[in-house]
């Protein structure tokens, strides 16, 4: 069709060809594969000639009036005789491997002509006056050209290109232009690499690793008729390479993403692994397989010599696979089965489940019931487990014989027992259609970790760790003995942290108990955090000197009885803090590798100082207590009469042992001044305990600031600087990450903020527990200091520097930090908040941390995945006071709202995940007491229908983004122009950066995402701060739970430049029409396509698309810096697609949503 400007006041005339309306892969379902086809693609079924395709497997059933060729573009040629015949090729040309080609012919060897000629080298015809990469090896001990663009044969001209070796010193020449030049000793006969980026008419040259220099605007056309030489150049400049050789050189035809440069540049990514190139010296252009799935290799096309006179009963290719899935699959037995059980039951059924256990992850396919949408047969399983599918990422950790052995115990356990109508009967036919192995492949084993060296494992946490525990045996809610928000400390003396330890005392900070006091190894290392299981939680592992059941251990001392007030969970359990009149928790000192536990039972405040005494087997458990002044009668229980452990009690008189309602309780009686008490238990002799039990030492003394437990050690890292001549340039804040620091802590990043007094610091907080400062992060970022602070903490997800202070938002608590000794280190961990209603559900993260003009604290809190609320705190934003007394619910109804935007008005934005009753990812901007959707929550609502919630800014299809995380603001005053004052979202699933252009009419806030112009990062992004003095965007992140971005974390500052970026900024819905502003003059033309579709909200896990539409884009206008789409149909919808590609080359993508359409007829402004 064709369209026409709609706005006299344009420039007239402007006319183009819409593209037929195709909808984008992100605007679809992935289609189910129902049918087992081991991977074949039809090949002649259009003419006689094949697609360019790389090792692979051809198999041809003919009948032949007349004996024909089947003729190799590399030269090869294979005969088809006349009559009814089956012809089976093999075809390997891998980088990096042997050529081989072999053919049977009815299942006999077929001669192969020029079988032994080489594979003809192709003609490159390169446009270096364009975005390319070209990649290089070779030696000289003279001088020359390593390759040239010039005339055939001739003088040097205007324009010609050349990289040569002139000196000692590696040149890129532009003819008539200029030159780029650095290194030294290029020339001493020694290989060298060289890579050459040429990107928005930047070039950046490298040799052997390092820049050796680079120059904007260094660009000319290329000049009609110019070739490529290698190792030689033009007549009079450029000579040919002398006493030396070109090794290989790659060209592709564009800039490689700088994640994929970056990691050729320094050698981490083996020639082997290259992305395909256009050009592969000795080859033509290399290609991946069939369909770009398959090993990269030389480009081959098949042709039919006489296909006239050839009729094909079947003909098709399929990719050279890993493995020889024939012989894997016929080895396989009831050993096989047992191991493939052993890994089921290690990782898979926490999301899978079984038959008798229900799956964490809705999404998952539960085999026991499920159906398969990629295949159930065991090489379309392979398949799934070695390359992925939909969100089900690849396996690389499990080699062939595992995969193998996992497929054969879901399909012999699980499938064939349960869900029989998926199971796949394999036949001899079945596996003669297997594609065969390429021959030269050799798999990389991944050795797993060995016993006690995975990452949480090897990890130093500190001498205390709060987390959940559970200290019983108990198998079902009902009977588990969980502290909830449990603070742990290790009593033996040694290096290694916590794990390392052989003795521990834990506590209970909503009831102040001391849930259990135990010997031996310290926990199974089950949760999302340790071994990534869903569905699990924390047990300790050693044998229990005391246990206390979950109730209050301190007797009310306003009422003197011990009946529970915290609140009852939906399941009849009990949850969160005690009353802060009768208990409360205040927080933790740290000196050394002591720790004082701070708290207040009454009007009674305590400090408590755990210790052991080293007595042979039976060692002795100290509580060194400082009791405060006070008129309460304090009483608490330490264990049943029935327990085996023995009781002393030294220091004030005020002190004593009794029994009481069957429990060893302690009294300690009101007094108008502090007491110290040592409390002693074991399980020795009461006689024992009383010879060494010591006086008690006032801990007090240590709640000053004590010697450095982090040593003062620094740790520098380089950070690297993104590209200039993009419209952001992405810098990567290298991170010290695991063996790269003393402690091998696992820096996963949970959130960060800026010192205001010095903004060249930062402070950062990890999702296992740390708080580190890194210094350098304002400037080059050539020097990042790193320094440790914390440790310890309950998996924090939000951190703000308030008043120059520290708060971290962990699970248990929002904790505020303090340095007492001035040696940057925190010495006291304060509780501002912990009102946190916390279960052993590995679902309900708290995240992000913001606050307002008043005081107030923000984070939100996680709803229990797949499984109804328990607690009113789940699924919720929440609200703490300026002084930290109070928390309020501000919003119910959501699911996993990763993160908090604070709104300039004062009012809020959270992202919440695709789920049950969210049928995708959404974006909503959040009203006090409003309700988002999730019935599974915690709240009043049980109207269903759509109407009963507040709808979202934008639903977002989980290609776009998999998962949205924390919204923020650029600041109005900021230095990104345009965008200044403009909405952005970060994407934990991708790794990406968004523009949220959107328009709010009656209340009702409506518009979508357009991702940044840049290359995912490795790690997702969750957390977003501006600089407070260069205005750049930082951003953190991580990989820990389902997310495409697996790299541990990451810290990364994105700097708006000069050039343009053409991002919408504006976006309004209109009768007939969508106007779209962007961040920069537009060109006059372009190509525009929109689609849109429905979903459907219901109990069941997200949804598909409903209603698929193309929508008629019967016109368009531009003016300036704004885009008018007329398009006749437009209306109302969940979902939109809008495709925008103009002459420049730029492509910008949105998706949004659409509520109300207004009939504006106002002209563009």
């Amino acid at each position: 069709m064709t369209s026409k400007p709609t706005q006299p006041h344009m420039k007239s005339q402007i006319t183009f060809i819409l593209t037929s309306l195709a909808i984008s892969a992100y605007a679809q379902e992935q289609p189910p594969r129902t049918t087992v086809d081991q991977g074949r693609v039809s090949v002649f079924s259009d003419s006689g000639k094949s697609p360019q395709m790389s090792n692979f497997k051809a198999y041809l059933s003919y009948e032949a009036k007349e004996g024909g060729e089947l003729r190799f573009s590399s030269g090869q040629v294979i005969a088809l005789p006349k009559g009814t015949h089956t012809l089976s090729v093999t075809y390997e040309n891998p980088q990096g491997g042997d050529f081989s080609i072999k053919a049977l012919l009815d299942n006999l060897p077929q001669k192969i002509l020029s079988s032994d000629s080489k594979v003809p080298q192709k003609s490159i015809q390169p446009e270096l006056d364009k975005d390319f990469t070209i990649w290089t090896k070779f030696l000289t001990t003279e001088g020359g050209t390593v390759f040239a663009h010039c005339a055939p044969r001739g003088l040097w001209s205007s324009g010609a290109k050349a990289l040569l070796v002139r000196g000692q010193r590696l040149v890129y020449d532009i003819g008539w232009l200029g030159a780029i030049e650095g290194g030294r000793g290029v020339n001493d006969g020694k290989e060298k690499t060289v890579l050459l980026r040429s990107r928005n008419k930047r070039a950046e040259l490298y040799l052997d690793g390092k820049l050796v220099g680079s120059r904007n605007n260094f660009w000319r056309a290329d000049p009609a008729g110019h070739v490529f030489k290698i190792a030689k150049g033009a007549d009079d400049f450029a000579t040919p390479l002398k006493s030396g050789k070109v090794r290989d050189l790659k060209y592709w035809a564009s800039a490689l993403p700088d994640l994929v440069f970056t990691d050729i540049v320094s050698g981490k990514l083996p020639v082997a692994e290259f992305p395909p190139s256009d050009f592969s010296m000795g080859s033509g252009k290399t290609v991946n397989g069939i369909a770009g799935k398959g090993f990269a290799g030389t480009a081959v096309s098949l042709e039919i010599s006489n296909p006239e006179q050839i009729k094909l009963k079947e003909a098709w290719v399929q990719d050279l696979g890993k493995a020889d899935h024939v012989k894997e699959i016929a080895s396989l037995d009831h050993f096989s089965q047992e191991r493939g059980k052993k890994l089921y039951e290690s990782l898979c059924i926490t999301c899978h489940g079984n038959a008798q256990k229900e799956g964490s992850l809705p999404t998952a396919l539960k085999f026991h019931s499920g159906e398969f949408k990629n295949g159930s047969d065991p090489w379309s399983m392979f398949q799934t487990l070695d390359k992925g599918f939909g969100q089900m990422i690849p396996q690389p950790q499990y080699s062939i014989k595992d995969k193998y052995a996992l497929i054969h115990y879901i399909r012999e356990s699980l499938i064939k027992k349960n869900n029989p109508k998926q199971y796949f009967e394999v036949t001899k036919a079945y596996l003669a259609l297997l594609p065969p192995k390429l021959s030269s492949f050799k798999e990389t084993v991944i050795e797993l970790p060995a016993s006690g060296t995975k990452p949480y494992q090897k990890m130093d946490f500190g001498t205390t760790l709060f987390w959940t525990y559970q200290v019983n045996k108990g198998r079902s809610p009902a009977d588990w003995n969980i502290a909830q928000k449990g603070l742990a400390v290790r009593l033996d003396k040694g290096p290694g942290g916590i794990s390392k330890g052989k003795s521990w005392i834990l506590y209970d900070e909503d009831t102040m108990r001391v849930a259990a006091a135990y010997e031996g190894e310290f926990v199974d290392w089950r949760g999302i955090a340790f071994d990534g299981s869903h569905g699990t939680h924390t047990a300790i592992k050693g044998e229990p000197v005391v246990l206390s059941a979950d109730q209050p251990a301190w007797q009310n001392p306003k009422t003197g009885d011990w009946e529970d007030q915290r609140i009852i969970g939906r399941d009849g359990r009990r949850f969160g803090p005690l009353p802060r009149a009768w208990v409360q928790y205040l927080g933790l000192f740290q000196n050394g590798d002591q720790a004082v536990v701070h708290y207040r039972v009454g009007d009674r405040e305590i400090h408590e100082l755990p210790g052991r005494i080293e007595y042979g087997k039976a060692s002795i458990t100290t509580r060194t207590l400082r009791v405060g002044s006070g008129k309460d009668n304090l009483l608490t229980r330490l264990a049943p009469e029935t327990s085996k452990a023995s009781f002393h009690v030294k220091g004030s008189k005020q002190a004593s042992i009794r029994q009481a309602d069957g429990f060893t309780c302690l009294e300690i009686k009101a007094s108008d001044k502090p007491q110290l008490i040592t409390l002693g238990f074991s399980l020795a002799d009461q006689a024992t305990i009383t010879s060494l039990l010591p006086d008690p030492v006032d801990p007090l003394t240590l709640t000053k600031g004590g010697p450095s437990r982090f040593g003062q050690q620094v740790i520098t890292t380089e950070g690297k600087k993104g590209n200039e001549d993009d419209p952001f340039a992405v810098d990567v804040l290298t991170v010290p990450n695991k063996e790269q620091n003393p402690w091998n802590s696992w820096m996963r990043l949970g959130g960060f903020d800026f010192f205001p007094e010095n903004p060249d610091r930062a402070a950062v907080c990890t999702w296992m527990g740390d708080v580190w400062l890194v210094d350098g992060v304002s400037g080059d970022i050539k020097e990042l200091k790193w320094r440790r602070i914390c440790s310890g903490l309950f998996q924090p997800l939000g951190l703000k520097i308030i008043d120059g202070v520290i708060h971290v938002t962990c699970r248990d608590q929002i904790a505020r930090l303090h340095d007492l000794n001035g040696d940057l280190e925190t010495d006291w961990i304060e509780c501002f908040n912990n009102d946190h209603q916390v279960t052993e559900h590995f679902h309900e993260f708290a995240m992000g941390l913001q606050v307002d003009g008043a005081g107030n604290l923000y984070y939100a809190k996680s709803a229990r995945h797949a499984r109804t609320a328990l607690v009113p705190h789940h699924g919720t934003l929440l609200r703490v006071s300026p002084d930290g007394e109070k928390t309020d619910i501000v919003a119910t109804g959501f699911r996993a709202a990763n993160g908090v935007c604070l709104n300039p008005d004062g009012t809020w934005i959270v992202t919440d995940q695709e789920g049950h009753w969210n049928p995708k990812n959404r974006i909503n901007y959040v009203k006090e007491g409003g309700f988002y959707g999730n019935m599974m929550g915690y709240h009043d609502v049980e109207d269903t229908s759509d109407s009963a919630m507040q709808q979202p800014l934008a639903w977002i299809t989980n290609a776009f983004d998999r998962s949205p995380a924390e919204l923020l603001w650029v600041p109005k005053n900021g230095n990104w122009g345009e965008l200044n004052g403009r909405l952005l979202n970060l994407s934990y699933g991708y790794g990406m950066a968004y523009l949220v252009p959107h328009e709010v009419i009656d209340g009702q806030a409506q518009g979508g995402l357009c991702a940044f112009p840049i290359d995912r990062l490795p790690t997702g992004i969750h957390r977003g701060r501006f600089h407070p003095k260069t205005q750049d965007l930082f951003a953190a992140g991580m990989f820990a739970w389902a997310g495409s971005q697996r790299g541990d974390g990451g810290l990364y500052r994105i700097r708006k430049t000069e050039n343009p970026a053409y991002m919408p900024t504006q976006l309004e819905a209109r009768k007939k029409k969508l106007r779209i502003r962007f961040s920069d003059k537009l060109p006059e033309k372009g190509t525009f396509q929109v689609s849109s579709w429905s979903l459907k909200r219901t109990k069941n896990y997200g949804s598909r698309h409903y209603d698929t539409k193309k929508l008629e884009v019967t016109g368009y206008a531009i003016k300036n810096d704004w885009l008018e789409l007329s398009i006749p149909e437009l209306a109302p919808t969940w979902c939109m697609e809008i495709t925008c590609e103009f002459e420049n080359g730029v492509k910008r993508v949105i998706h949004n949503s659409i509520h109300q359409v207004t009939d504006d007829k106002a002209a563009l402004p």
